[in-house]
């Protein structure tokens, strides 16, 4: 090349490439082979072709590409000749005339199915660089590899869509068996592919081109959603690029939760038969599915298609058919109709199996031999094993020796023999014959003289012969008698098993000794004799003793007084008696005390005997006569001589006595039996009752004195001796004397009554016969309970007081009243709130908007009674303090009692009254300001005109200005033509109409109208064609659309015109898109910009699409059959103004 040149290189375009993007390729000097023949002219030649190890060199294995055009200019940019690649890849360029030249390779002539791989001196634009072809040389080096693009895959899945949002969310598993078709434009099935366990299914290694997909369901399923696929089960069209993933083409069912089901029974033990087979079929007779039954004898066929179907059961051999539902005898189902989520469940049936009957018993034994007690359990087993009933039932012949239970269990119960019988069912049977014995034990011992009477038979101690011996049941029945031998002993053999006792008679001339076998009487205790063992029980005895005959006494008869001691002299007769002992008893100890040796003590005045008793029961008996030592005289009695208290005297005397001298005492002296003073200091005095008389302090004046206590009553005085003896006892009586009140006998101390109620103190004063018996009354609060003279009392008002009785001295008692209403009053009817009962001065908290329930501003009352029953209000008068605030509405008849909230705050006491004035209760209503509600909303405009892509903001304001809640929501009626959001900004998204509805928070509304009008003014849509490109020839205009401004979808009629491809004589056949804003084109290169979804349908990436084109609002496009979107954004701030779907047919 020479640097004085000016080149110029025309037909720019792109040339994408692994190696070669972005690249400018400089002359490679180097690669280029020249060959020089003198004077000819030169020549081009290269190849394209599959370069498969990318070394950048066409080797001997490595295919051409054809069809892809180059075009040589000279070095002024005029093009000098055209001409493709060969079915070998290569091309050629002859007769060239020396001179600079550079070579274009159009991009759009590569096969969709190639991808550039390498590439020798060709640039990223397309354009070589500059080369210099000299007189008969042939340049070579000018080439561009390529490898086979893999084709696109299609992968995506179909699942049960359980919540049909269109995504395969977590537990939504994938459909199997769901057949799904590929096709091409032309309705051709390319493929066809069944979906695996997990739904998914996969297209792969596709041709680039347009396809849509078909999916055929399973009969149980349906479409219910699926972005890409219409209910037809069809896609529309869509491109597959080489080398694509396509994963969105994904398909929602619903699978039928139809199903058939039931339970096979075995009719003898009415259990489930389990792995019974069962088989459905369709109505023609096509086996879909079978199973078996579970261990429970269920079955079930689930997820079907709708469709008519019938089961059919497998009997099992040897068993048939005995009861149905929904079955035929044969086992074969009624015809089913099945629906998408039909249930039918219960189609049962009932088994029986052929019954095998007993043939013979197996038992254990044929004999058994028992004792009395024993158990055990007949072995026996029912022969064939396989019969069908194995009952077995026991009996036996006497039930007295031998019981037996269902199962076969004995016990043997007395002696003797009896058979059990073993019978089947069908009245087979086996005897076994069972000998039942005693137990028995032996009882023996001896019967000896005790002579050292230890109770225990020692060396030298014989046995004594002639006892009599009995062995008795436990029942006291004898069972068996004895008599000792010469050695004293009895041997009872044999004896059953039980429990026993024995009884011993001596022989005269010996008496029973008690041991530790026997007692006095002979008997000994129960002795529980068991099986095999030999008991011994030793009886001990002794010879007769001299009985005594008669007591000798030194005196019969006793005189002695209090505290005097001494002894009684008494001899048994005979002399050689055996036993001498005797007892001394005082018939009364209180009087005379008498010791176990005959040694006695006087202890008080009175008269008693002594018994003296011998061993064996002879008598004596001895009087005895007490007397007290003093005599005690009551002294000083106003009007009376002295008086001698006497023993248990009763002295009676009143509560106001005095003695001479004006004291309230009873004045004592004691005298000896020689009538000298005795000193009272050496006794002491006690009463019984103080409260009455009490014993005053010696005076050292020689008197005893009581002291009267002015009580009722009466005292045992008792004077004892420093023994404690009683020297003198007596009871004084005191009577009443001027009577006093002392007390107040209530019926109630607590009164609990309710508003309006009158009733009546019953008081008494006591004592009874107190001389004056009047009370008085007081109620403490009048308010709430009066009180009359006469006790008669009335509630008047809820609250607690006291009313005090009180005598003529001063004695008071005091009793608690607590008045309650006799109603209680309830609000009703509270939103969200129970019931509440009204309390005495309770508090009720409102707001001025305060609703009931049913939406009235009423607080809504109920009286009830005690009893809790309903109480007319109409028996009530209510009163409010401010009437402005809250008002009694009139008995409307409904049992309810009224208070209008007149929507004013403040506060109102409301009173409840009876018939008699009484406040039945009284409570505050305070009412608080409420929420101020919408009454209203208005707009600044009502309607409003714009366009695609503008923006604003609605003005509302709500009515009052003093709402508490002023928020407003904003809704559009189509948000694909106007959005709104939440503060009421808007957005005009698409041409057309839209309604925004503005809504307060309680409701009320009013709208918006927005006209939406296209973005563009005009947007024209033309095919163009020159034929005449080299000449200037009038272009040719086809398929033209006036104005698209307001469409989103256009429809195009593919035209031969379309085809036509630029080459030196002609330009493309092309589409022009022309879009004008107030009349102006609209700048592609500046202002806005577009894309083009399927740019094999639309391919703007022609030479025609030149900035100058865009300058002037185009977008140039050559067009195939198929569909494609072309999307208008504006640059200044992203925002899409246009969208037009278009198709092309």
């Amino acid at each position: 090349m020479q640097n004085n040149h000016s080149f110029k290189k025309l037909g720019k375009t792109t040339l994408v490439g692994t190696l070669a993007l972005g690249m400018m390729v400089t002359p490679i000097i180097s690669s280029i082979q020249a060959n020089a023949a003198e004077g000819a002219k030169g020549s081009i030649s290269d190849a394209m072709f599959e370069d498969l190890n990318g070394n950048g060199q066409k080797d001997a294995n490595e295919a051409g590409i054809s069809g892809i055009k180059v075009t040589l200019f000279n070095d002024q940019g005029v093009e000098v000749a055209t001409t493709t690649s060969a079915a070998d890849g290569s091309y050629n360029f002859d007769n060239v005339d020396e001179g600079t030249y550079y070579m274009h390779v159009d991009t759009t002539t590569f096969p969709d199915n190639y991808k550039l791989f390498t590439t020798q001196g060709f640039g990223s634009d397309g354009n070589s660089s500059y080369f210099h072809v000299a007189a008969g040389e042939t340049v070579s080096g000018y080439h561009l590899g390529f490898y086979k693009k893999a084709g696109g895959t299609i992968s995506s899945t179909v699942f049960n869509d359980l919540n049909i949002n269109g995504k395969q969310d977590e537990g939504e598993a994938g459909l199997s068996g769901a057949k799904v078709a590929l096709y091409n434009v032309s309705g051709e099935k390319i493929a066809e592919t069944t979906t695996a366990a997990d739904g998914s299914y996969t297209f792969a290694n596709i041709p680039a081109g347009t396809y849509y997909e078909h999916v055929t369901l399973p009969k149980n399923a349906k479409l219910v959603s699926g972005e890409q696929f219409g209910s037809d089960g069809n896609t529309g069209y869509f491109a597959v690029n080489s080398e694509q993933q396509i994963t969105n083409l994904n398909v929602g069912a619903k699978i039928n939760t139809a199903a058939i089901s039931g339970t096979i029974t075995d009719k003898a033990s009415q259990q489930g038969m389990k792995d019974v087979e069962m088989v459905l079929y369709t109505i023609d007779g096509t086996r879909i599915a079978s199973t078996t039954t579970d261990a429970s004898g269920n079955y079930k066929f689930a997820n079907l298609a709708e469709d008519f179907y019938y089961v059919h059961a497998i009997v099992p051999d040897g068993d048939s058919v005995v009861d149905t539902r929904g079955f035929g005898m044969d086992a074969y189902s009624y015809y089913i109709q099945i629906g998408a989520d039909t249930q039918a469940d219960n189609f049962n049936l009932t088994l029986k199996g052929n019954t095998v009957e007993p043939t013979d018993i197996v038992v254990n034994t044929d004999d058994i031999a028992a004792k009395v007690g024993d158990t055990g359990k007949i072995d026996a087993s029912v022969q064939p094993s396989d019969a069908t009933d194995k009952t077995l039932t026991y009996t036996v012949s006497d039930p007295s020796i031998l019981s037996v239970d269902a199962d076969g269990n004995w016990t043997a119960l007395a002696k003797g023999e009896a058979d059990i019988t073993v019978t089947t069912a069908n009245g087979i049977s086996k005897v076994i014959h069972v000998v039942v014995s005693e137990k028995v034990g032996e009882l023996k011992s001896f019967v000896f003289e005790d002579t050292n009477k230890n109770g225990t038979q020692e060396a030298g101690e014989a046995g004594v012969p002639g006892a009599t011996v009995q062995l008795h049941g436990a029942d006291g029945s004898v069972v068996a008698t004895q008599t000792t031998d010469a050695n004293g002993q009895y041997d009872f053999k044999d004896v059953p098993v039980g429990t026993y006792y024995i009884v011993v008679t001596a022989p005269a001339g010996y008496d029973i000794k008690p041991n530790h076998a026997f007692g006095a009487d002979g008997v000994t205790g129960y002795i529980n004799l068991t099986e095999s063992t030999v008991t011994t029980y030793e009886c001990a005895v002794i010879k007769d003793a001299v009985p005594a005959t008669d007591i000798t006494l030194d005196a019969t008869n006793i005189s002695t007084t209090i505290g005097v001691a001494g002894n009684i002299n008494a001899t048994v007769s005979p002399s050689n008696a055996t036993d001498k002992s005797l007892t001394y008893t005082s018939a009364n100890p209180n009087i005379l005390s008498v010791a176990a040796d005959g040694s006695w003590e006087a202890k008080a005045e009175g008269t008693t005997t002594v018994t003296v008793k011998t061993a064996n029961d002879i008598t004596k008996t001895i009087t005895v006569t007490v007397t007290s030592p003093i005599s005690v005289q009551l002294k000083n009695i106003p009007g009376y001589t002295d008086r001698t208290i006497v023993p248990n005297d009763q002295v009676n005397i009143t509560t106001d006595y005095v003695d001479t001298y004006g004291s309230h005492d009873l004045d004592f002296k004691y005298y000896d039996k020689a009538n000298a003073e005795v000193n009272p200091a050496s006794y002491t005095v006690t009463s019984s009752d103080t409260s009455i008389i009490s014993v005053k302090a010696n005076q050292g004046d020689g008197y005893m004195r009581l002291a009267v206590k002015g009580t009722v009553g009466s005292s045992v005085i008792t004077i004892k001796d420093a023994k404690g003896n009683i020297i003198r006892q007596f009871t004084v009586n005191v009577a009443q004397g001027a009577i006093q009140p002392t007390d107040i006998t209530l019926d109630a101390t607590n009164i609990n009554t309710t508003i309006g109620s009158t009733g009546k103190i019953n008081a008494s004063v006591q004592p009874a016969n107190a001389t004056n018996k009047s009370l008085t009354y007081t109620s403490a609060n009048t308010s709430i309970l009066t009180v009359a003279a006469d006790g008669s009392w009335e509630a008047k008002a809820e609250g607690t007081t006291t009313v005090t009785v009180k005598t003529a001295n001063n004695i008071t008692k005091t009793i608690t009243v607590t008045v309650t209403s006799p109603i209680s009053v309830q609000l009703k009817n509270i939103p969200n709130y129970p019931d509440r009962t009204i309390v005495p001065n309770d508090q009720l908290n409102i707001t001025t908007d305060y609703v009931d329930t049913y939406g009235s501003h009423d607080l809504d009352f109920k009286y009830y009674d005690k009893a809790s029953a309903e109480v007319d209000p109409s028996n009530y008068t209510v009163t409010s303090s401010d009437t402005s605030i809250i008002s009694v509405k009139a008995n409307q008849g409904d049992g309810y009692m009224r208070l209008a909230v007149k929507g004013t705050a403040g506060s109102s006491v409301i009173t409840v009254k009876d018939a008699k004035g009484n406040i039945i209760r009284q409570f505050t209503v305070n009412v608080a300001q409420g929420a101020i509600l919408p009454t209203g909303v208005t707009v600044a405009n009502s309607a409003v005109t714009t366009k695609v892509a503008s923006t604003g903001s609605i003005s509302a304001t709500v009515q009052p200005a003093n709402a508490t809640d002023k928020t407003l929501t904003y809704t559009s009626s189509n948000p694909s033509i106007l959005k709104v959001n939440a503060d009421g900004s808007w957005e005009a998204m698409n041409n057309g109409t839209a309604t925004v509805t503005v809504k307060t928070s309680n409701g009320l509304t009013t709208t918006v109208t927005f006209t939406v009008q296209a973005y563009f003014s005009t947007i024209l849509e033309q095919g163009n064609f020159n034929p005449d490109k080299a000449n200037g020839g009038a272009v040719t205009y086809y398929d033209s659309i006036a104005d698209l401004s307001a469409s989103d979808n256009i429809t195009l009629t593919y035209n031969t015109l379309d085809a036509k491809v630029a080459d030196t004589t002609q330009t493309n056949g092309r589409r022009q898109f022309i879009f004008y804003v107030d009349g102006n084109p609209v700048n592609f290169n500046t202002d806005y910009s577009f894309s083009i979804t399927n740019t094999t349908v639309l391919n703007s990436d022609i030479s025609n699409n030149t900035e100058g084109a865009r300058a002037l609002g185009h977008i140039e496009v050559k067009v195939t059959k198929g569909t494609s979107k072309i999307t208008v954004t504006r640059t200044s701030d992203g925002k899409v103004v246009k969208t037009i779907n278009v198709t092309v047919q």
